[in-house]
Parts: structure tokens; sequence; C-alpha cells
């Protein structure tokens, strides 16, 4: 009898979350991003100082996590959705949760940025390893008429087709408090 493999649930979409900067508000910024077709490259939470692209490999309904109001910080509810074969294409790979001491030991310094700190031994300890994390280096161009919006509202999704005359160059806007009720 051949072994069955245990499947962990995946998502076949990547998500990219912004928030808001000095002058810009969040929905401002996924509005660039549609605009300008590409999704900008950052240092910010990127060891070395390598820019990357960070996205999410998780199924629509476990954002829900992530995007808590609590960890408002970090995450806004305002991205992009694009398939995970695309992204992986572009060169988007899983990121390495591993300790850094034992990142600098095992990595290339210039492997190093794919790394998110694991430390369990630490108080209070560092685990971001249920975001799922996915890294680019670089720029990442939104696939022709195939990445979606995500948004907080309908108001928001309202918002994204005004700014666009009616024809936001995606393949729909996604309002994800109707998907997760309200936060």
């Amino acid at each position: 009898m051949a072994a069955q493999r245990l499947k962990m649930p995946s998502a076949a979409m990547l998500t990219h979350f912004t928030r808001a900067a000095k002058t810009k508000s969040a929905l401002d910024n996924l509005v660039a991003i549609l605009r300008e077709g590409i999704i900008r490259d950052s240092t910010r939470m990127v060891r070395e100082g390598r820019a990357a692209v960070c996205l999410f490999d998780l199924p629509i309904g476990d954002l829900r996590i992530v995007l808590d109001r609590r960890n408002r910080r970090r995450y806004e509810p305002f991205g992009i959705a694009i398939e995970k074969r695309y992204a992986f294409r572009m060169g988007a790979r899983p990121a390495i949760y591993m300790p850094w001491r034992e990142a600098e030991g095992l990595l290339a310094p210039g492997e190093r940025w794919r790394v998110v700190a694991l430390e369990l031994e630490r108080h209070p300890p560092i685990d971001w390893s249920y975001e799922r994390e996915w890294r680019l280096a670089g720029e990442l161009a939104l696939p022709a008429g195939r990445a979606v919006a995500l948004v907080e509202s309908w108001r928001d999704a309202d918002e994204i087709y005004d700014r666009f005359q009616g024809q936001p160059p995606c393949a729909g806007v996604i309002p994800l408090r109707e998907l997760f009720g309200p936060s």
C-alpha cells in the first residue's frame, strides 16, 4: 500500500498587503500599485538591506488572523492577490524560517534576505511562521488583468472603481469584510 501524502492547506493565490505611509492612506498605496502595475520592493523587515516583495501563502479565509485590528501597525486590509504559479515563475520563493545566528553560518551573505527570524528560545519568542511568507528580490510586476484587489469594505471597492472611472486594471475587487464579517 502506497504511503498517503499529508496535504497541508495552501493557497492558490499569494497576497501582499499595504499600509498607510506618511502622506498616503493604505487605499492610496493600493491604487498606486494598481496604477503602476508593480508591487514595489522594500527593505522593511528584510535583513542586510536587500529590497524584496513580501507575500503571504495563506488561504483567503485565514488572512483574517494576519489582518486582525491589533496588527494594523504592520498590515491593513488593502492589498493584492496574485496567482502563486505566476509569482513562482517571477522568482518568488518561500521564506526561510530560522534563528539568525544559524542563518549566518549556513547561508551566503547575498542569500540572507530570505530569512525570517524564528527565535523560540527568546523571551518572548519570535515566531512569524504563521504568516507563511514568500519573498521575491526586487519588484513584482502584476500579471496583466489577473491580479485581484483586496479592500476592507464595499465603500472601498466603490472608491477603487471611482478612481479608475469604473475600470480598475485588475480582475476584480474583493471587500474582505464580506468574507470575514465585521471585526
